[in-house]
């Protein structure tokens, strides 16, 4: 009888540079995802501004994000993969370095300020998660790439899920030292220094990484040599829709518990923390399903499931209703990006993945900004559950359109040729 190894199990079996790569994703995602995620709005709430700038910070990062996505693949191609990730974990810890000066800066800069803080912040992130896709694919085998990738996100709720519930806790802990009160921004200014101590460490790990080689696989290969349009177009489509319910949930599931339920930073960061432990886990599903019925199959699961996590969001405005579907988007927003990188790498031709990966990531930032920035502007002229209604729906429709992809998958990969072909080539 075969021995089912999971991905969290089985992490000394990956080579020294899969490690490399998984711990420096752990780190940022304790400063990135944890701490830094949990207190920034918050501080922006505190310093006066409403949920149209919230809307606005939260489109800032993700169009940041998407300004990099290109020059990332670029720069990784020129640079190399390894200094390219450890100069984006540079750049990620300098943005976390400006948001808590957005007191001190002139009068002048003060609204504008946050916004480039998180312009950087993602800019740089864009740098290391980009090119962290290819590293990943380069240096693992067919046999264990699912594996990896799921470890990978497993790794980064882990991380998240210490940073948030630290973050939580900091507040709290800082009122104390400081005697000001959880309305002032002075304990969330401090707590955010904490950030980029933490994301200073990731690159050290990845200052040691080795370039990857190409790794011989048996994953289809183009027929041409030119880029892969229509596969990365529908891709950008599928990717913008799939990702909208947690988009909605992830740029404001924190200031509808703040504002709205009133809840205390501690029970957000409590809340927050559950659904990264439960996300920790999730991951290690993904290997199995993709065995069953491959990672299309999986993808359409993941993503329909995604948009039905904001439903308790939308059916019970009370804390209980506000901790299930932060828990449930979570947990399912870990499961739906390693599957559609491995879904995506495995369409794309070696020499393309990082441009094909810059491209797709683009067309994710910028639907990102629309949810959020629009999501602001509907959260003050209606309510979070119109909001949340809207992300449901998009998703809804990208799980119909990758539905479609795995019943006609001539659809996504018209430009090369299946496994078969190739056999019968030989």
């Amino acid at each position: 009888m075969r021995r089912i190894i999971s991905p969290l199990t089985s992490f000394s079996r990956y080579s020294r540079d899969v490690k490399l790569l998984l711990t420096a994703t752990a780190v940022l995602a304790i400063s990135f995802f944890g701490v830094t995620a949990l207190l920034k709005i918050l501080y922006i709430l505190r310093l006066g501004y409403g949920p149209e700038y919230v809307g606005l910070f939260g489109a800032a990062g993700a169009l940041g994000y998407m300004a990099m996505s290109m020059p990332s693949g670029w720069l990784g191609d020129r640079l190399g993969i390894s200094r390219t990730m450890a100069l984006g974990a540079l750049t990620t810890t300098a943005g976390m370095v400006m948001l808590p000066l957005s007191e001190v800066v002139p009068l002048w800069a003060r609204d504008s300020w946050p916004i480039a803080s998180q312009i950087v912040q993602a800019g740089g992130y864009a740098l290391f998660s980009i090119n962290l896709v290819p590293a990943l694919m380069g240096a693992t085998l067919p046999e264990n790439r699912n594996s990896a990738y799921a470890l990978s996100s497993t790794l980064r709720s882990l991380g998240t899920f210490v940073g948030t519930v630290a973050g939580g806790l900091l507040p709290g802990l800082l009122v104390l030292v400081t005697g000001q009160g959880l309305e002032s921004p002075v304990p969330y200014r401090l707590g955010l220094w904490i950030g980029p101590f933490i994301a200073a460490l990731a690159i050290v790990p990845l200052l040691r990484i080795r370039e990857p080689k190409v790794v011989r696989d048996t994953t289809a290969v183009p027929l041409s040599d030119s880029f892969p349009y229509l596969p990365v177009g529908l891709l950008i489509l599928f990717v913008g829709l799939g990702q909208a319910a947690s988009a909605t949930c992830q740029s404001f599931c924190n200031a509808y518990m703040d504002s709205d339920l009133a809840l205390s930073p501690d029970r957000i960061g409590l809340i927050t923390g559950v659904g990264q432990f439960v996300a920790i886990f999730a991951p290690m599903l993904l290997p199995r399903m993709a065995r069953m019925r491959g990672n299309g199959w999986t993808l359409l699961v993941v993503t329909f499931g995604g948009a039905l996590a904001v439903l308790p969001l939308i059916l019970f405005s009370d804390w209980i209703g506000a901790s299930l579907g932060r828990v449930a988007t979570l947990a399912l927003a870990a499961m739906w990006m390693p599957t559609m990188q491995v879904y995506q790498m495995e369409m794309i031709a070696q020499r393309w993945r990082s441009l094909a990966y810059g491209a797709i990531s683009m067309g994710m930032s910028l639907s990102f900004a629309a949810v959020t920035y629009g999501g602001g502007l509907i959260v003050a002229g209606s309510s979070y559950a119109t909001l949340f209604i809207l992300g449901l729906l998009l998703s809804a429709g990208g799980a119909g359109l990758m539905g479609l992809f795995v019943r006609k998958p001539g659809l996504i990969t018209s430009e090369m040729p299946t496994p078969q072909a190739l056999a019968a080539g030989d």
